[in-house]
């Protein structure tokens, strides 16, 4: 089902049914039950009972009374917007990004006194940088305090970062303490062989380095990979590590995960002889949506065997009812294993603090997203959630070193889609939707009431992704720091046009353009826009799609 208006009308708080919170909450003033005994007359019985009615009402309301105590209630775009009559606690930030740079979070408020449900909040500075982590309350300077709910997809917990960090250096310290400690153990053992009157030759085995027991080699694959200890797949195919982190707005969590060794079971492939650059993470998603999770494995099916197999991460398994030692997931989850990635486009534009991508980096990423698309209409299929947050980086450890290429001369390679759990064949209609990413012909139709009945097309995804270059090569979104609310009503406004002036390059504003025009008939078709002169004449270099 389509998500509903965050604004809610003042009295949305009471139950409708006020003859029922009567009966919960008035003990009659009048001893009923010996007058009743008396009185014959049809009518006044129905007099009597009445008069009881009216004074239960009067009682039930003057309980409700509001006093300085009692929340505020605040105008928000013409409405009155009325905060939970029983909520308590500080407001909640979920989908949260630490900004190091200036010390504040920004991400999605909840149980906020006076800002709506859902739109997006940036705090003042915090007080503890490196304690800020998830389900944690932080404070900030001005003394204001919030409750951190998931973090945004690929951003850093810098209470994690920190402890890694010290377990490195931990790490690195009982190294170099073993090394030395074996050096020593191989010098005696060299004296000793000397000292005797007839030596024998030393093995070359022998003088190399004792090969770790099947405990040790599981507690350090624990402590290296942050292991939970738990398992999914059958015969505990698949070790879970770290955190999950929430999908956005759905059941679904995602986690990293890694191939356990068949050989040692409880470490993970490649890692047994204690080399942690021969391991692979992947991503698993376990979701109690089995039908959902389902759809997105027959999505993942149909765009990777289709004419154009886009640039999407490779899916590599999918577990119906998975199996798992964790008694909460076992047999009530499903599970989708993919690809893993270092780090998404957003998280990428973030750690950039508001620099653009440019040059050849932010043709690659172009490209990525045209060919994932490709794939994706080829196959008659509408993706609906085109985004930054929806493109991973895989197989590259160079993020500081992009970070600092603000010409783009480097490019951006191992750019991939994920994420088709909204995807719906041509001519069929939504199953949710980003506001950041839907175009205002089906703004006004949600607005309307009838989103549910919009009809799909091909033009859907050509605004997204003129919505999503214009964030890569401006350094922002178009819509930035304004919540979801909001952005849905601007865009049905009439007067609503899209404005891509601060777009550098001309070819690539040129391109923008045209994906972002109000009428859906005069935006390009994937064909179009991959043969735009932006990819064949930017005079970066010859390009391949």
């Amino acid at each position: 089902p389509l998500p509903t208006s965050t604004s809610a009308p003042s009295d949305a708080h009471l139950p409708t049914d006020r003859s029922l919170l009567v009966t919960r909450n008035h003990t009659p003033l009048l001893p009923l039950t010996s007058t009743m005994r008396v009185i014959r007359n049809v009518s006044l019985v129905v007099i009597v009972t009445s008069c009881t009615f009216l004074v239960s009402v009067t009682s039930f309301t003057s309980q409700r009374t509001v006093t300085s105590a009692s929340p505020s209630y605040t105008n928000s775009n013409n409405n009155l917007y009325s905060p939970p009559l029983f909520a308590s606690g500080p407001p909640v930030i979920s989908n949260w990004r630490y900004q190091s740079s200036s010390g504040t979070i920004s991400g999605t408020v909840t149980n906020h006194p006076t800002i709506p449900d859902g739109d997006s909040i940036t705090t003042s500075p915090v007080r503890d940088g490196n304690g800020i982590n998830e389900n944690t309350i932080v404070q900030t300077k001005s003394g204001s305090k919030y409750k951190l709910s998931n973090v945004a997809w690929g951003a850093t917990i810098p209470a994690v970062e920190t402890k890694k960090a010290m377990q490195k250096e931990a790490e690195a310290a009982e190294k170099a303490r073993k090394v030395e400690a074996e050096k020593a153990k191989t010098a005696a053992a060299k004296a000793k062989t000397a000292s005797k009157a007839t030596p024998k030759a030393t093995s070359p085995a022998a003088a190399t380095t004792k090969q770790p027991s099947s405990a040790e080699l599981r507690r350090l694959a624990k402590s290296t990979f942050s292991l939970t200890g738990n398992t999914v797949g059958s015969n505990g195919k698949y070790l879970l590590a770290g955190k999950p982190r929430q999908s956005s707005g759905r059941a679904a969590k995602i986690w990293t995960a890694y191939i356990a060794d068949p050989i040692e079971p409880g470490v993970p492939l490649g890692f047994s002889e204690g080399d942690e650059s021969k391991v692979q993470p992947l991503t698993i998603k376990l979701s109690p949506d089995v039908d959902r999770l389902y759809l997105e494995n027959a999505n993942y099916n149909k765009v990777q065997s289709g004419l154009f197999m886009g640039r999407f991460v490779k899916k590599m398994d999918y577990i119906e009812n998975v199996p798992s030692s964790d008694r909460s997931l076992d047999g009530k989850v499903s599970a989708l294993i993919i690809e893993s990635g270092q780090y998404d486009l957003k998280a990428l534009l973030s750690a950039r603090k508001g620099r653009p991508l440019a040059g050849k980096a932010l043709r690659d990423a172009a490209a990525a997203a045209g060919q994932c698309i490709q794939a994706v209409h080829s196959s008659n299929l509408v993706w609906t959630d085109l985004k930054t947050e929806n493109f991973i980086v895989v197989r590259n450890g160079n993020l500081y070193q992009e970070v600092e290429d603000v010409k783009g001369s480097m490019g951006l390679p191992g750019v991939k889609g994920i994420d088709l759990e909204s995807v719906i064949a041509k001519g069929g209609n939504p199953i949710d939707y980003s506001p950041e990413a839907c175009p205002p012909e089906f703004a006004k139709a949600y607005m309307e009431g009838i989103g549910g009945d919009f009809v799909l097309d091909y033009s859907y995804d050509m605004w997204s992704l003129g919505m999503m270059l214009y964030e890569l090569s401006t350094g922002k979104a178009y819509f930035d720091k304004k919540g979801p609310s909001q952005v849905t009503k601007l865009l049905c406004t009439d007067t609503f046009e899209a404005d891509v002036s601060a777009v550098p390059d001309e070819k690539l504003r040129d391109l923008i353009g045209n994906c972002l025009n109000l009428d859906p008939r005069k935006r390009p078709d994937i064909t179009g826009f991959l043969l735009h002169p932006y990819f064949l004449l930017s005079g970066i270099g010859p390009i391949s799609f």
